[in-house]
């Protein structure tokens, strides 16, 4: 009998346990792997890491990422990339949340979102297999991340009514295409364009040269409403000749309140050089005056756009936006009409010269206006002069602390002398004058001699002490550069007597001086105002000026016009005017001997102080000029 054959069967233990021992070695396998080379977490965290220290990921493409980043970077965006959840690994990949926060340039805040980034595990370890859209939401291949600065509006600077006296202003800019010339065309075009536009041939010629092939070279950027004073059409015939319209930050005016309002225009490479990278090509820079003082206020703050930029068409995709800030309206105190008449009482001046107006119950400045010539600063704010005896008003005030009243006899030499030096009255005064006479009249007529021999009974602190009552030596007003005058407690001998009569070592700007009348109108101290938006304020002093010093100071310099060298003022229309003349002598640099010409005047609520650096007496060539601004306002 045969046996059955063995049943197949008895082979299926077998199989099994040999899949048991395959999959215990790929297990073992996995693990050997896993614990070789981790299981990619920390890999992600160092990827984050690279990314925030501008470094490149192992494993990912370098030029891949300055291509998409380094626009961004470039810009000034610093980044910081934090991992958000590692992920999961599935088939060797590990797929990592990254949080992206960008710190943007101009203080414009920050740009956040999150992205997946992919990680492979190999023979070799972990490696980042970063696609575009890791770097930015929705990247395609052709794309790269750009930013770009948004430009507010500019400000205005306007007056105390409102009409605007700074802004953007129509421009011509007038120049050559070189793109239009060949290269020995450059150099005629150059000088025939520089002669017809009054401007240096040799240096416009230089600068064509230097430009490259393509560029348009800016000759002259003139005013739109200017256009008719160049002979354009002649220019249009010059071969390259171009016109290019746009906008320019400019006063009302060229000569518009020189000093007051100050300028704005491009950076230039040093500015740029020393700004540490705060600056770029294009940027504007403020220079004195209010615009330098607000200038944060006038030109707002720049905006970003992030985009996606496409680089086979050039397309823009917008990821991220910040809106820019417009700049703000300035108001200013200054009064257009105002200015516009102290500007043309002093048009005709052919010596550095100014008119200052200032309101005497709120310090504001009312006009500034400067002489149309030989203005190498603006000399009504920060021209540091003898103030003559204009200064005699400071003096009067000491005398009355000292005990000396309006009636009190004072002698008025011819000529005096203190401490071994001379000193004598101006030529111009009447003899007949000299001698005895109330302080009253030695105010009125100005006698020199008769302050300066009181030297003794006002020492130069107590001088000093009703300087500062007055206004002098304050610290400037916000929003504008001026020289609010100076006198040194520490004077004495011939200096302290000179300065009885406000010469020796006394300084002041006529917006300083304006600021002493103002003061004795007022009844105290008064400090200067430009910037309307600030309260009025009145200085803090050692020692006030009281009701009664005030009352006799009016008294005795309305004397100076109904009986002395103002008396040209007598006849104005309206309420009384006070003030005082002021001549103060100086040597040129040919050793010739000038004389600086003062008028202070107040009339109700104003002042005026007109000033004339190489005059002649205070009422002579400064007197003039007060009386016409008093009429015209």
């Amino acid at each position: 009998m045969a046996h059955a054959p063995a049943s197949p069967r008895r082979r299926g233990p077998l199989l099994a346990l040999v899949a048991v021992l395959v999959i215990a070695a790929l297990v073992a396998a996995f693990v050997l792997l896993r614990d070789r080379f981790g299981d990619g977490t920390e890999e992600a965290e160092a990827l984050a890491a690279s990314l925030t220290a501008g470094e490149v990921p192992a494993g990912a493409d370098a030029a891949e990422q300055e291509r998409i980043l380094g626009p961004l970077l470039e810009a000034g965006a610093v980044p910081e990339v934090a991992l958000a959840d590692p992920g999961s690994v599935e088939d060797d990949t590990r797929t990592a949340t990254l949080e992206w926060t960008w710190t943007l340039p101009d203080e414009a805040g920050t740009w956040k979102y999150t992205t997946e980034a992919t990680l492979h595990r190999g023979d070799g370890g972990w490696s980042a297999d970063l696609a575009p859209s890791a770097y930015a939401p929705g990247l395609t291949a052709t794309e790269h991340l750009d930013l770009s600065s948004l430009d507010p509006t500019l400000g205005s600077v306007t007056d105390r009514d409102g009409e605007v006296l700074y802004a953007e202003r129509p421009v011509i800019t007038l120049g050559l295409d070189k793109t239009q010339l060949e290269e020995d065309e450059l150099e005629p075009a150059a000088r025939k364009l520089a002669d017809l536009l009054g401007i240096d041939p040799d240096r416009f010629a230089t600068s064509v040269a230097d430009h490259g092939p393509e560029a348009f070279v800016a000759a002259l950027t003139i005013r739109e409403e200017a256009a008719g004073d160049y002979p354009l059409s002649d220019a249009e015939q010059v071969t390259g000749y171009r016109a290019v319209d746009g906008t320019r930050p400019l006063a009302l005016e060229r000569a518009y309140a020189p000093g007051v309002l100050g300028s704005l225009r491009e950076a230039s490479a040093e500015d740029i050089e020393k700004s540490d990278g705060k600056l770029v090509a294009g940027d504007l820079v403020a220079s004195g005056g209010v615009v330098g003082a607000t200038q944060e206020q006038l030109l707002g703050t720049p905006g970003v756009q992030v985009a996606a930029v496409d680089e086979d068409s050039d397309a823009k995709r917008e990821l991220h936006r910040v809106e820019p800030t417009d700049g703000e309206k300035v108001p200013l105190t200054l009064d257009s009409g105002m200015q516009d008449v102290a500007t043309s009482a002093i048009a005709d001046e052919d010596s550095p010269s100014a008119v200052i107006v200032l309101q005497p119950s709120t310090g504001d400045v009312l006009a500034a206006a400067l002489g149309p010539t030989g203005q190498s600063y603006p000399v009504g704010l920060v021209g540091q002069y003898a103030p003559g005896s204009t200064f005699k008003a400071v003096t009067a005030l000491g005398l009355l602390r000292a005990g000396v009243t309006p009636d009190t006899p004072v002698e008025c030499p011819e000529t005096a002398t203190v401490a071994g030096r001379s000193f004598k009255n101006a030529d111009s005064m009447d003899p007949s004058l000299f001698g005895t006479m109330p302080l009253r009249s030695a105010i009125a007529h100005s006698c020199n001699t008769a302050m300066l021999l009181q030297h003794e009974t006002v020492d130069q602190p107590a001088l000093a002490d009703a300087a500062t009552t007055l206004g002098l030596g304050q610290e400037a007003p916000a929003g504008l550069d001026a020289f609010m005058g100076s006198i040194d407690p520490a004077d004495e001998g011939a200096e302290h007597a000179a300065a009885m009569m406000g010469q020796g070592r006394v300084l002041a700007s006529p917006l300083a001086m304006a600021v002493v009348l103002a003061s004795i109108q007022k009844g105290e101290t008064v400090a200067p105002r430009i910037l309307a938006d600030q309260e009025p304020t009145t200085p803090e002093v050692p020692t006030p000026l009281t009701e009664g010093e005030a009352s006799q100071m009016q008294e005795m310099l309305r004397g100076v016009v109904t009986d002395g060298s103002l008396d040209d003022f007598a006849d104005l229309p309206g309420e009384p005017v006070i003030g005082k003349t002021g001549t103060a002598e100086w040597t040129n640099s040919e050793g010739e001997l000038k004389l600086h010409s003062w008028v202070i005047v107040a009339q109700g609520d104003v002042v005026v102080a007109a000033f004339v650096e190489d005059g002649s007496y205070g009422s002579v060539s400064a007197g003039p000029i007060a009386r016409e601004v008093l009429e015209g306002i």
